[in-house]
């Protein structure tokens, strides 16, 4: 699939990276990373244009996500989940919800599932806007770089390196706070 993006999308150069970028932000599956790399690698703009264009496509995409949240998110999750779980789930969201846009932004967790969460939960969208304009700027960014300082071929090895370690160690944080955030609960209702 990820072949078959760059294919579509490197075709329209730094359009079919906007747009990309975008989508991906909102619901498509395929991140834009690859096709980053691929624009750079031909030489035709530069590396940091690249990145600042996939940065916005991206901000744009997570303020479409957050509607796609916001207008359609709460009656499909009534589906699947009961209110008082969603409850739950929102008021952990009101508290921890720019931190989760913020981190998704940046590592290898799927973006559109926060930015949808973060219109269906009503984070603030100018707070969204912001988060996900630093989160992935500094991806993209650093994406770039790698594209700029490495071969391709080694940019996108080192970016699937790179991606796996700050997925694992994204997810042993969450993990670590989690069943730290379940003891510290257990423990003050036993005193």
């Amino acid at each position: 699939m990820i072949e078959w993006a760059e294919a579509l999308f490197s075709a329209f150069g730094l359009q079919g990276l906007f747009v990309m970028a975008l989508i991906e932000a909102s619901f498509f599956p395929v991140p834009p990373d690859p096709l980053l790399i691929l624009l750079i690698s031909k030489n035709q703009w530069s590396p940091w244009h690249c990145a600042f264009v996939c940065t916005v496509g991206s901000v744009i995409g997570a303020a479409f996500g957050w509607t796609i949240g916001r207008v359609g998110g709460r009656p499909l999750v009534y589906k699947f989940f009961k209110r008082d779980k969603l409850v739950k789930v929102e008021s952990l969201y009101e508290r921890y919800g720019m931190w989760a846009v913020f981190v998704s932004a940046f590592t290898p967790l799927p973006f559109k599932v926060f930015t949808v969460s973060s219109g269906m939960f009503r984070l603030n969208p100018l707070a969204l806007i912001f988060v996900s304009l630093i989160g992935r700027g500094a991806r993209f960014f650093s994406v770039s770089y790698l594209a700029v300082t490495l071969k391709p071929e080694e940019a996108f090895k080192q970016l699937d390196v790179l991606a796996k370690a700050v997925g694992a160690a994204t997810l042993i944080v969450v993990i670590g706070y989690v069943a730290w955030y379940w003891w510290r609960k257990s423990k003050i209702k036993h005193q």
